[in-house]
């Protein structure tokens, strides 16, 4: 008879159990999205490099004036942007799904990717200044290339729900979601679309760069004179 109730009593806790995996959230974040991602940053990884092939320091560190940022300055914030990216959706990736948020989200990545041709300038945090960090284009190029092959390898092997974990910018009372605009809320996915979008305004800045007739001509167009 006791085992008769333990037997009894396991197989209630296995009905309950199988009955909550069951009401679990589907996976939002598709195969489709994953390989987006995974082309779209291994395309803007390869259009940045093809920027800066070739390029001396004298052209690395050209400026337009002295309120814009050199080739070598843009590499380097686009590195720190990539970490600080890699940062913050490695940790809020482990937070519970919250799928309420996707009402908001869903169906609205063209926000994000739209800002890689958005006329207005931005500017950038304190905290993506570049500075002097990198004494030289090679060096910039190297960190660079090591902050985005961490955040493709984790896009790569994650087995997160991107699209149900989420970030902010803004402060956020859950019970209030509705007053919530897409842009103050972003699922993971969305975060990367960002960072990609971050990426191509950035090497649209550096042709512009490239362009300007005061730009440093190349050793072999010198050699050649």
């Amino acid at each position: 008879m006791k085992y008769a109730k333990l037997f009894l009593v396991l197989l209630l806790l296995n009905i309950w159990a199988c009955s909550e995996i069951g009401k679990r959230d589907p996976i939002t974040w598709t195969k489709e999205d994953r390989n987006y991602i995974i082309n779209e940053l291994q395309r803007t990884t390869g259009a940045l490099e093809n920027e800066l092939e070739g390029l001396s320091e004298s052209q690395a560190n050209f400026k337009i004036d002295g309120q814009q940022w050199s080739i070598k300055q843009i590499v380097a914030h686009l590195e720190m942007q990539n970490q600080l990216h890699y940062r913050e959706i490695t940790v809020l990736s482990k937070a519970p799904s919250y799928a309420k948020l996707q009402k908001i989200t869903t169906g609205r990545d063209t926000y994000f990717t739209a800002y890689a041709d958005n006329p207005q300038s931005g500017t950038s945090q304190w905290y993506l200044e570049p500075g002097n960090k990198f004494s030289s284009l090679d060096d910039a190029w190297q960190a660079f290339y090591k902050a985005r092959t961490e955040l493709l390898l984790f896009v790569e092997n994650t087995d997160i729900d991107l699209r149900s974990r989420f970030t902010y910018r803004k402060q956020v009372d859950l019970k209030k979601i509705d007053r919530l605009k897409i842009g103050e809320v972003r699922d993971l996915h969305q975060l990367l679309l960002t960072g990609i979008a971050h990426t191509e305004r950035h090497i649209e800045q550096i042709k512009q760069i490239k362009d300007h007739p005061e730009f440093p001509p190349s050793l072999a167009s010198i050699s050649k004179e």
